[in-house]
């Protein structure tokens, strides 16, 4: 079947089964799509999309340009609740502006029933092996970026034998993303000073010091004013949640992340004009996706199912933040700083997943990671939301290569003045030993 809106591009299914061990009836349609290479002699690449909750096949074009894909062919899918493989939807969670994130959780946790155990990491591997007995090949080579990493290295795990090789770019940690986004709020001094290594508008002395003592003035009195945007007068409030937003929104744009600690400069001398300013900032990092692209309810559904957490996921919600507190309680303080416990607590999963309904599933124990695969991990030196340190333990772990590209974020191949990660893929690709990188 021909995918009209992919050039060279072949529609794949699958059918798969909900529940592979049968207690819960049901299928799901994976759809993908192959991108034929000309003279194809190498095993196929299938890309895997972050998340959880994005999806493949509309994004086949966007990996069909970065990958060097010569001699073989390039596949994507779109992930089991995403895109045209079973969309998980819950308009709760799809609206722009959520009052109450975890009671919206809660809401599509009871709508999904229990279904919603099935659409962890493990769920998507198993979905992968049924997508390369479909193709009819007996290897793949697997490129994957941020979340998608996960899914990669859980296929690795289950079937080393079927992978021919592997990317992993903007890698999660080994043991998934931490609960209270610790290992986050560990990178923030580095990437700071990082990203002022060539200048940051004057604030490049002490970005670390600037910004500690902002968040403490915050925690006393968030900042509220007003700003014209858009042409009209509009309110805006600048929290420590808020600051830690744009942070790590800025690993998605370096020019943007340049202008915080200037900002944080100013509103320390009684001008916070340019924070709100970057608050309500023209530049729209993230947008909202429409829900065809990413789905909010599998994201949900993957991240509060699969953990690990710091609290029993099977405990009431009040035992699960008492226990989140005591977690974050025995957490170091330098660990976190600039920021802190409160901090820790707002930003990672607990607000979404305090009052999901209690997990019924018991993960099944990881095969141990697969050190015999060849695997290429990439990172960017501004890279918040998968730090630099997560690919350096993974690149360590599977005896693989790392590349640290300076002065980019999270997606490292998708920026395109990478100076040493494409060259890096495409020897890698091709089988060829990795030049010096000269950036």
């Amino acid at each position: 079947m021909r995918c009209p809106a992919v050039p060279r591009g072949h529609c794949v299914s699958v059918r798969v089964p909900l529940d592979r061990s049968g207690a819960i009836e049901g299928t799901i349609r994976i759809r993908a799509v192959r991108i034929a290479s000309r003279h194809a002699t190498r095993p196929p690449i299938v890309g895997l999309t972050g998340g959880p909750g994005q999806a493949g096949v509309v994004f086949a074009s966007d990996y069909d340009y970065i990958l060097p894909t010569a001699g073989r062919d390039l596949v994507l899918f779109d992930q089991r609740g995403t895109g045209a493989s079973g969309l998980l939807r819950c308009p709760q969670l799809e609206r722009r502006v959520q009052v109450d994130v975890g009671a919206a959780a809660a809401a599509c946790g009871r709508s999904l029933g229990p279904r919603r155990s099935f659409y962890t990491s493990a769920d998507s591997a198993d979905d992968i092996e049924a997508l390369r007995v479909r193709l009819g090949v007996p290897r793949i080579a697997l490129y994957a970026v941020s979340y998608g990493t996960r899914v990669a290295l859980e296929y690795a795990r289950r079937y080393p034998q079927h992978v021919e090789r592997m990317i992993l770019d903007s890698a999660v940690g080994i043991d998934a993303p931490d609960p209270f986004g610790r290992e986050t709020l560990a990178a923030v001094a580095h990437v700071l000073r990082a990203a002022c290594r060539f200048g940051c508008g004057g604030a490049q002395a002490h970005p670390v010091a600037d910004l500690a003592r902002l968040v403490q003035r915050l925690r006393r009195s968030p900042i509220r004013t007003t700003l014209r945007h858009g042409g009209h007068r509009v309110p805006v409030t600048v929290t420590v949640d808020d600051l830690l937003g744009m942070l790590v929104s800025g690993d998605l744009a370096p020019v943007f992340l340049r202008r915080i600690p200037p900002a944080v400069r100013l509103a320390l001398h009684g001008d916070v004009r340019a924070l709100a300013g970057l608050e309500v900032s023209p530049y729209d990092l993230e947008d909202d996706d429409p829900v065809s692209e990413f789905s909010s309810a599998l994201y949900a559904a993957t991240t509060c199912e699969e953990g690990p957490f710091a609290w029993d996921p099977s405990a009431a919600a009040a035992t699960r933040l008492r226990q989140a507190r005591a977690a974050l309680a025995a957490t170091p303080l330098r660990t976190l700083a600039p920021f802190d416990r409160a901090s820790a607590l707002d930003f990672g999963v607990l607000s979404l997943c305090a009052h999901w309904p209690a997990r019924t599933r018991v993960p099944a124990p990881e095969p141990p990671l697969p050190t015999t695969i060849p695997a290429l991990v990439l990172s960017g030196d501004l890279d918040l939301r998968t730090p630099l340190q997560n690919a350096r333990r993974l690149a360590r772990a599977l005896h693989g290569h790392l590349v640290v590209e300076q002065g980019v974020g999270h997606g490292v191949l998708g920026e395109r003045h990478n100076g040493c990660a494409s060259p890096a893929v495409a020897a890698f690709l091709a089988g060829r030993p990795l030049a010096p990188c000269r950036r």
